[in-house]
């Protein structure tokens, strides 16, 4: 384990000068499954707190995901919040004006792998007939099946993100590793059921509704079942092409997710009223970083409907064999 944590690490540097890291999507799925089986996971009522985030920026427009967790707090990505202007958070076709929003302090652009992309959405008005979700407090999160829910491109893990149609969906995948300097990240692999070694970590068994993050999924949530029900354990960030350097949300691709239960403190400290957001959060970095950057958050107009925000390409890691 500890060989192939220095292997990703220096993985990470070399990408610094080679690699492009773009935002996460919507889902990719198995290519032997039908979508219909993810369309319908998406819809299932334990994840209806995931609604659509839609927002400005002083240049474009973009789409993401985000999280229900109180009547009027939305917890999203801290590269969906930095540079906004205005927000909407649409669930179950309403359409929820954002007040104010906030970045998590230890986002860095430059560094997505820090595993602080967390924002706070707060709404104008609160959301009603909707329960928000329940957020993990525990530590348990590595072998356990999460499910990604999300807005954005789908396609399957042959093709890797082709298509949009605006249609929120769930896949699961086994969370594989925790990672980052102070642990606040949470990773899982794309795994092949036709090829293992497309498997860079963890079991090389895909899921029965195995799938991966893809653009439009940015700030959506990964929940795993904890006593009794779905808890929201992590928020997606990006997509990882350890493999082929390619991160399209195809086989063999990682999603990165900020491990929400070392946040929960920070998140209180805003949801529970001690603080209050204070609005537009600027950042000099979110956009125009250029190729050579080692993460690089280069949203897509929302009139192509789709937000990439997390996607990264870095040096092959690992290949099982």
């Amino acid at each position: 384990m500890r060989a192939w944590r220095t292997l990703l690490a220096a993985a990470i540097f070399v990408a610094c000068t080679v690699a492009l890291i773009a935002p996460a999507q919507g889902i990719t799925r198995r290519d032997d499954l039908a979508d219909s089986l993810y369309l319908s996971l998406g819809a299932s009522s334990a994840y209806a707190p995931v609604g659509l985030v839609s927002f400005s920026t002083p240049t474009a427009n973009y789409l993401a995901s985000g999280t229900l967790i109180s009547p009027d707090w939305v917890l999203t990505a801290a590269h969906v919040v930095d540079q906004t202007t205005s927000l909407t958070f649409t669930l179950n076709g309403t359409n929820y004006a954002a007040s104010n929003w906030v970045a998590n302090p230890g986002w860095n652009p430059n560094d997505l792998l820090n595993g602080c992309d967390l924002g706070l959405v707060h709404l104008s008005s609160s959301v009603s007939g909707v329960t928000p979700a329940t957020r993990y407090t525990g530590s348990n999160e590595v072998g356990q099946v999460g499910t990604l829910v999300g807005y954005g491109m789908t396609g399957t893990g042959r093709t890797g993100a082709k298509v949009y149609d605006g249609k929120k969906r769930g896949a699961q995948n086994t969370i594989d590793m925790i990672y980052g300097p102070n642990s606040n990240l949470l990773l899982a692999d794309f795994d092949n059921p036709k090829k293992p070694r497309d498997s860079s970590m963890g079991s090389t068994k895909p899921l029965d509704w195995e799938g991966i993050i893809a653009p439009g999924d940015s700030g959506g949530g990964l929940f795993i079942n904890n006593k009794g029900g779905p808890q929201l354990a992590g928020v997606t960030s990006f997509i990882w092409g350890v493999l082929d350097r390619k991160p399209n949300s195809d086989y063999g691709d990682v999603g990165g997710f900020g491990r929400v239960s070392l946040f929960n403190s920070w998140i209180d400290s805003y949801v529970l009223g001690s603080l209050s957001a204070g609005g537009p959060i600027t950042s000099s970095a979110i956009l125009g970083l250029g190729d050579t950057a080692a993460f690089e958050v280069t949203p897509e107009p929302a009139s192509l409907a789709l937000l990439l925000a997390g996607l990264g390409g870095l040096a092959a890691a690992r290949r099982r064999r």
